[in-house]
C-alpha cells in the first residue's frame, strides 16, 4: 500500500475517533446541563406557586382579621344580630371563603354560621386543634382540617375580644381547596401536562389532593417540602425517572410539591441528542469516505475551504461577518471551484441574513418593552370609562325616579294641606285640633322639603356664575343657621381671610354651605361630649383655589361612613334623605371644584370646599 493511502487511512481513523469522543463528551455535557437547568426551572415554578399561595393566604387572613376587629363583632353583648348581618355581607361580597364563616365562643360552641349550617347549631369545636390555637393566638392561624372526611378543608382562625392568649371566642373562615377560586389556581392552574401537585403540612400529612399515590419520591418530597429552602430532585420510580420540585408556603406551616415524568419535560433534549448522534454518525461515515477518496490534488483546495469555513464561523460568533476575499479555489473550473464560489455566495447571503436578523431582534425587543405598558394603560382607560358609564347610568336612573316620586309627593301634600286647613277651621269646637294642626303642618313642611331635595337632585345642576364675595357668603350662612345653633346650644365662630372675589353661582354655593353648617351643628348637638360645643367656619386662598372649611367638635365621621359619604340616599341621620352631601358635591363639581373630608383640631369632622379662582361667564353646566 502506498504512503498516501496509509496516511489517509490513519487520518480517517484519528478523525473518526475524535468525532466519537467529542460527541460523547458533548452528549454527556448537554444532558447534565439540561438537567441542571430543568431542576432550576421547575424549582422556580414551585417557588413562584408557593409565593402566590402564600399571598392568597395573607389576603384571606387580613380580611378575616378586619372582620374580627369590626365593632359589630362582640361576644359579650349576647346579641348575635350585628354579627349575623356582618358575616352575611362579608360572605356575599367576598370570594375568599367558599365554604363559609363561623363564630365560636370561648367554650368552643358554634354560635353563628354564614351560610346557615345544621352542623353549627350547638356543636362544640373545643377539642379541635384549630380552635385551641386560634384562641391562644394574637393573630391569624392557618391550619388544615384533621378529619379524614374533609382532608382538603383549610381553616383560617382569628381571636375575638378577651385578653391575649384567652380570647372571648374565634372567627373561623373555611376554605375547600377543591372548589376554591383564590388558592386552588396556584395548585392546579396553567401547569404543564402530566403535572401532579400536592400540599403538605409540616407533620407530613397531605392537605391536597385527598388521595396521593404511595411512592418513594413523594415521601422524600413531602418530608422536605415544609422546610425553609426550595429544592428539586430526580427520583427513579418503576423504571421511569420523575422530577420533584418543592417549596415552603409563606404564612402557613405548609409545603408545595410538584411531580412530572422526566421524559415529558426533556422531549426537546432527547430530540437534540438523537439528532446529534445522527449527525455524528453521518459525519464519521463521511470522514472515512473522504479520507480514502482524497488525494494530493484535493488536499490543498479542501484545506483552503476548511480555513474559509473556520473564518466564517469565527466571524459569525464575533458578529463581524462581512465581505472577504474570494478563496483561491474559486478560480478553478472543476467541482472544487464551483464549491468555492458557492461558499463565497453563501457567506454573502449569511451576512445579509445576519444583518436582517439583528434588525428584527432589535425591533422585537422594542415592541416587547412597550407592549406591556400599552396594554396596562389601555386596560386602565377601559376600566375607568366603564366605571364612569355605569355611574352615569345609575345617577340618571336615580334622578328620573326621584323626579317622579317628588312630583307625586308634592301633589299629595298639597291636597293633604288643603284638606286639613278645612278641618282646622273647626278648632273652636275641638281644642285638640289646634295642637294636631301644628304637628301636621310641621310634617307637611318636612315632606315638602324632602320632595324639594329630590327635585334638586333629579335635575342636572345649572350654574349661573358671577363674581361674589366669599366672606359675605359665609356671613350670610352664619345668619341663616344662627337660630338653629342657638336653640341647640352650639357656639358658632368665623375665621375669614381677606381675598379676591370668586366667580360662582351664589345660590348654589350658599345651599352647599348651609347644608354643611347644619350638618355640623346637628353633629355637635348629638355628641355626648358637652365640654365643648362649637362650629367654626373659615376661608382661605392658595394654589389657585378658594377654600371654605366647616369644622365641628362632634364625634367625627366613622371609617364605614367615609366610604359612602357622598353616595345618594346614604345617611346616618334618623330622618335624613341622604341627598344633602350628594347634591352639594354635584354643585361644587359643576364649578370645577371638590369637597374633601379631614379631621378637625376641634375633635370632629372638617369639610373643605375648594373653588377654582378663575373668571367664568354665566353658563349652564
Amino acid at each position: 500500500m502506498k504512503l498516501q493511502p496509509r496516511i489517509a487511512l490513519v487520518f480517517c481513523v484519528v478523525a473518526l475517533a475524535s468525532v466519537g469522543v467529542t460527541g460523547a463528551l458533548l452528549i454527556r455535557q448537554a444532558r447534565g446541563y439540561a438537567q441542571e437547568q430543568l431542576l432550576k426551572t421547575q424549582t422556580l415554578l414551585a417557588q413562584s406557586r408557593a409565593f402566590a399561595l402564600g399571598d392568597s393566604l395573607e389576603v384571606a387572613s387580613r380580611e378575616l382579621t378586619r372582620l374580627s376587629h369590626m365593632a359589630e363583632v362582640d361576644l359579650t353583648d349576647n346579641d348575635m344580630r350585628p354579627e349575623a348581618t356582618l358575616l352575611a355581607l362579608a360572605h356575599r361580597n367576598s370570594t375568599l371563603f367558599n365554604i363559609g364563616l363561623q363564630i365560636e365562643d370561648a367554650a368552643g360552641r358554634c354560635v353563628w354560621s354564614e351560610p346557615a349550617s345544621e352542623q353549627c347549631a350547638g356543636h362544640s369545636y373545643a377539642q379541635e386543634p384549630w380552635f385551641a390555637a386560634g384562641r391562644r393566638a394574637s393573630g391569624p392561624v392557618v391550619m388544615s382540617e384533621r378529619s379524614e372526611s374533609a382532608p382538603t378543608i383549610v381553616n383560617l382562625v382569628v381571636p375575638i375580644g378577651g385578653k391575649p392568649g384567652a380570647a372571648d371566642g374565634v372567627l373561623r373562615g373555611i376554605i375547600d381547596l377543591r372548589t376554591d377560586r383564590i388558592m386552588s389556581p396556584s395548585l392546579t392552574g396553567s401547569l404543564p401536562p402530566a403535572t401532579e401537585a400536592a400540599l403538605v403540612a409540616r407533620d407530613g400529612s397531605v392537605i391536597f389532593p385527598a388521595r396521593l399515590a404511595d411512592a418513594g419520591g413523594w415521601r422524600r418530597a413531602l418530608a422536605a417540602a415544609p422546610a425553609d429552602r426550595p429544592d428539586a430532585f430526580v427520583e427513579e420510580e418503576g423504571g421511569q425517572p420523575f422530577l420533584y420540585a418543592h417549596a415552603p408556603v409563606a404564612h402557613a406551616d405548609w409545603g408545595l410539591v410538584f411531580r412530572w415524568p422526566y421524559r415529558a419535560l426533556d422531549v426537546g433534549l432527547e430530540r437534540q441528542l438523537r439528532l446529534l448522534l445522527v449527525i455524528l454518525a453521518l459525519g464519521g461515515a463521511l470522514t472515512i469516505v473522504l479520507g480514502f477518496s482524497s488525494s494530493r490534488f484535493l488536499t490543498r483546495p479542501i484545506d483552503e475551504l476548511v480555513r474559509a469555513v473556520r473564518s466564517l464561523a469565527a466571524a459569525r460568533q464575533s458578529g463581524q461577518l462581512g465581505a472577504r476575499e474570494r478563496p483561491a479555489a474559486a478560480d478553478r473550473n472543476d467541482e472544487l471551484g464551483e464549491l468555492a464560489r458557492a461558499f463565497a455566495d453563501l457567506r454573502t447571503q449569511l451576512a445579509a441574513g445576519d444583518e436582517t436578523h439583528r434588525q428584527d431582534l432589535e425591533r422585537i425587543r422594542e415592541l416587547a418593552e412597550s407592549l406591556e405598558e400599552r396594554v396596562r394603560a389601555r386596560t386602565a382607560e377601559l376600566e375607568a370609562a366603564q366605571r364612569a358609564l355605569l355611574e352615569q347610568e345609575r345617577l340618571a336612573a336615580m334622578g328620573r325616579a326621584a323626579a317622579v316620586i317628588s312630583h307625586e309627593l308634592k301633589n299629595s301634600l298639597n291636597a293633604l294641606g288643603m284638606g286639613f286647613e278645612l278641618v282646622a277651621r273647626q278648632a273652636d269646637s275641638a281644642p285638640q285640633l289646634g295642637r294636631i294642626n301644628a304637628q301636621v303642618r310641621a310634617e307637611v313642611s318636612r315632606l315638602r322639603a324632602m320632595s324639594d331635595e329630590l327635585l334638586v337632585f333629579a335635575r342636572a345642576p345649572r350654574i349661573d356664575a358671577r363674581p361674589a364675595d366669599l366672606n359675605a357668603l359665609v356671613q350670610r350662612t352664619v345668619e341663616l343657621c344662627a337660630e338653629q345653633a342657638a336653640s341647640l346650644g352650639v357656639e358658632m365662630a368665623q375665621d375669614l381671610a381677606a381675598g379676591e372675589l370668586v366667580t360662582c353661582d351664589v345660590e348654589r354655593i350658599q345651599s352647599v354651605l348651609v347644608n354643611l353648617v347644619q350638618n355640623a351643628v346637628e353633629a355637635v348637638a348629638w355628641s355626648k361630649d358637652t365640654s365643648r360645643r362649637a362650629v367654626r367656619i373659615a376661608t382661605a386662598q392658595g394654589g389657585g383655589f378658594a377654600e371654605i372649611s366647616v369644622e365641628d367638635s362632634g364625634p367625627g365621621v366613622s371609617a364605614e361612613a367615609r366610604a359612602h359619604l357622598f353616595e345618594p340616599f346614604f345617611t346616618t341621620k334618623r330622618n335624613g334623605t341622604g341627598l344633602g352631601l350628594a347634591t352639594a358635591q354635584r354643585f361644587v363639581a359643576a364649578h370645577g371644584g371638590h369637597i374633601d373630608l379631614h379631621g378637625s383640631p376641634l375633635g370632629g369632622a372638617r369639610f373643605v370646599v375648594r373653588l377654582p379662582l378663575r373668571a367664568a361667564e354665566g353658563r349652564a353646566a
